[in-house]
């Protein structure tokens, strides 16, 4: 048989497949004409609502697109290869400000704490347009967005998030989210930062390293164990960390190979007292985060 007629049959019958597959995952379930005997008419109707439904969101998500492509080819991109070269981005908390300004740091975060109230795929967009200015900046910015905001989003009592979340959405705090440790990177839950109840409050004493956004955080959300006595996958707590903690501070920013406009650091906690109620343990992580 002629190849260019194998090769054409080939395309009709994906494009009839990619037709049959489109018109189902428009649908929001997959099996629901069957279940319902829809005719071929009501079908069409369905997916032309859809469709329209469809192409408005993708609208929305075009013009966001767009708005963080025009900041960042404008205000990051220029910047990048200097950034990464000199290991230092001398303009990160002018960066967060407009950031914020423009309702990005708060992206996923709900208006009643100040945040756009969005959605993660409205977030991905935005980290994939900063990122391709610079992926250094990017990855401080998904640290910030996605690792410390969200889980205070998800987990935090609103207590926490009133008092945390409107000055990270508006780009006055830089966070981090501080997990990874000398010998447990991979093997994450093997780690060894401890916590102590002593009374009200809980003493942290150990290490974190490999901290993105560690050396300019204001607001870390930090891993620690509070139960040596159980499987390591648990007694794990998530704790609130300000930066002007007694006990807490920051190792020397990391001279990295890759990503060095991000900055990175070990953190170092010496009898480091965490007070209060709004430093919580982050509610929903007691016990267990695994």
């Amino acid at each position: 048989m002629n190849s260019s007629v194998v090769r054409f049959g080939s395309f009709l019958f994906t494009r009839s497949c990619q037709r049959s597959i489109a018109r189902r995952c428009l649908s929001h379930y997959p099996i629901d004409d069957v279940l319902f005997n829809l005719s071929d008419e009501q079908i069409q109707n369905q997916d032309t609502i859809r469709l329209k439904t469809l192409n408005l969101t993708n609208f929305v998500y075009l013009q966001l697109r767009k708005t963080v492509f025009d900041y960042a080819q404008r205000e990051i991109a220029p910047k990048a290869a200097e950034i990464d070269k000199t290991n230092t981005f001398n303009d990160l908390r002018k960066c967060w400000l407009e950031l914020g300004s423009l309702g990005l740091l708060g992206i996923t975060i709900p208006t009643e704490y100040e945040g756009t109230g969005g959605s993660y795929t409205d977030h991905v967009i935005a980290t994939e347009e900063i990122s391709r200015a610079s992926g250094s900046v990017g990855l401080s910015y998904a640290a910030n967005t996605n690792l410390c905001m969200n889980q205070i989003r998800l987990n935090g009592t609103h207590e926490q998030k009133l008092k945390y979340l409107p000055p990270l959405c508006k780009g006055q705090a830089i966070g981090a989210l501080a997990m990874s440790e000398h010998g447990s990177g991979s093997d994450v839950v093997s780690m060894k930062l401890k916590a102590e109840r002593k009374g009200s409050h809980y003493i942290l004493n150990g290490n974190k390293f490999w901290i993105t956004n560690g050396p300019d955080a204001d607001v870390l959300v930090v891993y620690a164990r509070t139960n040596p006595n159980t499987k390591k996958q648990h007694g794990i707590t998530a704790f609130i960390i300000e930066k002007s903690f007694e006990g807490f501070t920051t190792g020397p920013k990391l001279d990295k190979l890759g990503m060095r406009g991000s900055n990175t650091c070990e953190l170092i906690f010496q009898d480091c007292k965490v007070p209060g109620k709004y430093t919580g343990p982050l509610q929903g992580f007691s016990g267990s985060v695994c």
